[in-house]
């Protein structure tokens, strides 16, 4: 069994070997992922090694480290800080990617050799970086992109605490604090302090009594918070009894205190329990909110480029850096970042990410379109800004939540069953525990109600529930599946329905181009022909093609207007000529003229390959080819039916794409693959990786996505997508989530995410949630075993403070070790099988 060198224990260290690299001594090196070699070379390289002793083998899989990112964002954010006078210059940024103490040190270690800093403050709960320099001694870009070498991203500073995050800690440190000064003062009690030792006995039970005044007041507010909400909307919460016991326990011993009988009060108890129940409730918010922080918090343009026309030159920029009155490109299934007109003649727009209503419209010139539109014509069109980014609602519409459907999601209605019945229970044997002993005086009635209050405590829902939500999250986070969403765990176990997207999710969304030759012996008008192409095209192979075609000198015609059929390719027809750039069969097909398919000169049999690709011209791929001889293929530049270059481009598949996705299918799942690629492409797709035909989407819009994933989902489906136009999609799904971290919108609404190449975090994701529900109803089923028995101890009046302040920690404890025992990673190693070694399989 093989494990990623650089993040040995992730993914439950079955992790398998995606490249194999060769050390100087030969041996082979093994890691899970392009960003884990790359970090782990750098790690080597730089002599940092030490961070794998301190990450102690809990680092989750890297991202790949971005290239050539740009640090436009840094540059007003450098002047104010230099424009503060002084020797010293200061800077807060966020910071996305922080694990552990390890990425702490490192980047304390990449900070102290780089000459000139005098100082770096690093936040891992939060996610940020301070930064101190002497004033033009220090390189901060230069320090940023060494850092993010490493698999790092740097934004500016946006994150905050959350109110419950400051406040949780803060609560439970002086309940912890206080109770166990009032445990020491009860500890007198039952060695045998009574009230005839005077002044010692009425001191300490004044001080049992104040401190347990603030405990209830500093730790029970959260619950009797809750539980009022929970009142004003109708619903009997899980925190109702336990604010009713709190309260009831407190009055009881307050009116045992007042009465000089401090020995039979429930202080101890009280504090214990109050203390518990914010400790369970802490453990709730940590996970998720450090999954939250670990990303940028991010507006959604950090990672949304434009094409702008710059007269004979066509530059990809940042949407922020879009100023009023520029002239943009906006290619098919784009968005327009900023309210703006038409230039050309017509255009078809959908704008149902922004009002949610399907349809489509058409604009005529000079027609607005708003901000957040998309282009859902066959043609790239011309706009003009009407405003800048910076007065975009793009940015609003791009952090927006998606909208609730309204009424109780399915996942909630256990809990709230289980509440409300032990609610109503809890509060009925009290009752009756009261009717009970009210003959025996009001007293020993009170006493035995509250006793029943104290000792059926959820401790099991309070405590040993979140830690068992907490212990899967943590295994998650180690295998690279990161959770946003509070009750993600809850609703995967219903998930019967897996649905992908292909490009970027299946595939590793990495286009190159195989033979730079094809582009550089282009004539120069081909060579503009082709970029007038695809740079009005969206498409991956167009994006690939069309950064090759700019590095060789390619000029933009702002006046050529390109058709983009869906799944054959681009069109451009100039002086009575028709190029084409697609499918080869498209392509090269002949112009209406009845005249057969011509032969290739002589010039575009080399582009070919030469003769043997004369008769090896692909029929269905464009720009990827799935077969078992490996062959890659690419999209054919064709003038009039004639092949004039051909360009072979590469993609490859996730490594355990065809594994888990063989692996959900033989759990019983449904896998289906939904993609706007044209269905040849699809179909070949889903034979190399074993998905059956029928349960294959292709052509699809978002839109079109949306409304299958709506007719798939019985409450049932998970959809995994990478780009903005699965944004709809994911809101009619179950579960929704994203490998790519690194794109707009997708990570704010995505459920959760996922680092590295592979797709196994999924199944076990699927899996451990299933185990966790397992245990929760274990759990259940333990209170219940534990409240029976404790019930007719209290009603047989044998519950006095001491056995209640002995048995209600020690079932805690109990519940505690179970759940952790139940959740034992040991526990499933020694049943795991190991799986074969994993290779990258050419897409």
């Amino acid at each position: 069994m093989n494990a990623c060198l650089h993040d040995i224990g992730a993914c439950s260290g079955r992790l398998s070997p995606l490249r194999q690299p060769r050390s100087s001594g030969g041996a082979a090196r093994d890691f899970c992922c392009v960003g884990c070699e790359a970090v782990h070379g750098l790690l080597v390289e730089q002599g940092l090694t030490r961070y794998y002793q301190l990450a102690q083998g809990k680092t989750a899989p890297a991202p790949e480290p971005r290239k050539e990112r740009a640090f436009a964002w840094l540059e007003p954010l450098m002047s104010r800080a230099e424009s503060i006078p002084g020797p010293l210059c200061a800077l807060e940024l966020d910071v996305q990617g922080i694990h552990c103490a390890a990425c702490v040190w490192l980047m304390n270690e990449l900070f102290r050799r780089q000459p000139g800093g005098a100082g770096l403050t690093v936040d891992p709960a939060l996610g940020k970086v301070r930064m101190l320099w002497r004033r033009g001694a220090f390189d901060v870009a230069e320090f940023l992109r060494g850092v993010e070498g490493f698999g790092y991203l740097f934004g500016p500073s946006r994150k905050r605490p959350e109110r419950t995050s400051l406040d949780l800690p803060i609560r439970l440190g002086i309940c912890a604090a206080l109770s166990m000064n009032v445990m020491l003062f009860s500890v007198s009690f039952y060695v045998g302090l009574t009230p005839e030792d005077g002044d010692v006995f009425r001191l300490f039970t004044r001080l049992s009594l104040w401190l347990s005044s603030a405990v209830v007041v500093v730790g029970g507010w959260p619950f009797f918070r809750s539980a009022l909400q929970g009142l004003r909307r109708g619903v009997l919460h899980l925190d109702l009894p336990i604010a009713l016991g709190i309260l009831l326990v407190f009055g009881m011993s307050l009116a045992q205190a007042r009465g000089g009988r401090g020995d039979l009060a429930y202080f101890d108890t009280l504090n214990t329990f109050v203390t518990l129940m914010l400790v369970g409730r802490w453990l709730q918010q940590r996970v998720l909110e450090r999954n939250r922080r670990f990303l940028l918090d991010d507006d959604g343009a950090e990672g949304l480029f434009v094409r702008r026309d710059e007269g004979a030159r066509l530059a990809t920029v940042r949407a922020a850096e879009v100023a009023d009155g520029d002239v943009l490109v906006i290619a098919p299934g784009d968005l327009v970042p900023v309210d703006a007109v038409l230039l050309d003649s017509g255009a078809r727009v959908s704008t149902d990410w922004i009002t949610g209503e399907p349809g489509e419209r058409a604009v005529g010139q000079g027609g607005a379109l708003p901000a957040g539109a998309f282009n859902a014509g066959r043609e790239a069109v011309r706009v003009q800004a009407k405003q800048a980014f910076t007065d975009s609602p793009l940015v609003a519409l791009l952090r927006r939540a998606p909208t609730d459907a309204g009424g109780p999601a399915l996942h909630t209605r256990f809990w709230d069953r289980v509440s409300r019945r032990w609610v109503v229970t809890v509060l009925f044997v009290s009752a009756l525990g009261l009717a009970l002993w009210w003959p025996a005086g009001p007293d020993k009635a009170l006493e035995v109600a509250v006793a029943l209050l104290v000792v059926t405590c959820p401790c099991a829902i309070g405590i040993a529930t979140p830690l068992a939500y907490e212990l899967v999250q943590a295994r998650l986070r180690r295998g690279g599946f990161f959770i946003r969403s509070t009750d993600l765990l809850d609703r995967l176990p219903r998930v019967r329905k897996v649905l992908f997207d292909k490009t970027g999710t299946l595939t590793l969304g990495r286009l190159e181009l195989v033979d730079r030759a094809a582009v550089a012996g282009l004539t120069p008008a081909a060579r503009d022909i082709a970029f007038d192409l695809v740079s009005r095209s969206n498409h991956p192979a167009s994006r690939c093609l069309a950064a090759a075609l700019a590095r060789e000198g390619a000029r933009f015609n702002s006046e050529a207007r390109v058709s983009e059929l869906a799944g054959q390719g681009l069109e451009l027809n100039r002086e009575g000529v028709r190029w084409r750039l697609g499918r080869a069969d498209w392509a090269t097909k002949a112009v209406d003229t009845g005249l057969p398919d011509r032969e290739p000169t002589d010039g575009a049999s080399r582009a070919w390959g030469g003769p043997a690709s004369r008769h090896s011209r692909p029929s269905g791929r464009v720009e990827v080819l799935l077969s078992g001889s490996g062959l890659a293929a690419g999209p054919v530049l064709s003038r009039d039916g004639v092949p004039v270059a051909f360009f072979q481009l590469r993609e490859s598949v996730r490594p355990d794409a065809r594994r888990e996705v063989q692996a959900l299918q033989g759990e019983g799942r449904e896998v289906w693959l939904i993609s706007g690629d044209s269905q040849g492409r699809v179909n070949d797709m889903a034979a190399a990786l074993g998905i059956p035909t029928q349960h294959t989407l292709s052509g699809q819009r978002p839109e079109d996505k949306a409304e299958a994933v709506a007719k798939l989902d019985a409450a049932d489906t998970l959809y995994l997508g990478d780009g903005v136009n699965d944004s709809l999609a994911f809101e009619r799904a179950l579960c929704a989530g994203t490998p790519a971290i690194d794109r707009p919108v997708m990570p704010g609404k995505s459920d959760f995410f996922l680092l590295g190449e592979g797709l196994g975090a999924i199944r076990e994701a699927l899996r451990l949630s299933a185990r966790l529900h397992q245990v929760v109803r274990r759990l259940l089923v333990l209170a219940v075993s534990y409240n029976v028995v404790a019930v007719a101890v209290c009603l047989a009046g044998w519950m006095t403070p001491l056995r209640a302040a002995v048995a209600m920690p020690a079932t805690s404890l109990a519940t505690v070790l179970c759940t952790v025992w139940w959740l034992s990673a040991s526990r499933e190693r020694a049943a795991a099988s190991p799986t074969p070694p994993l290779r990258e399989v050419p897409a």
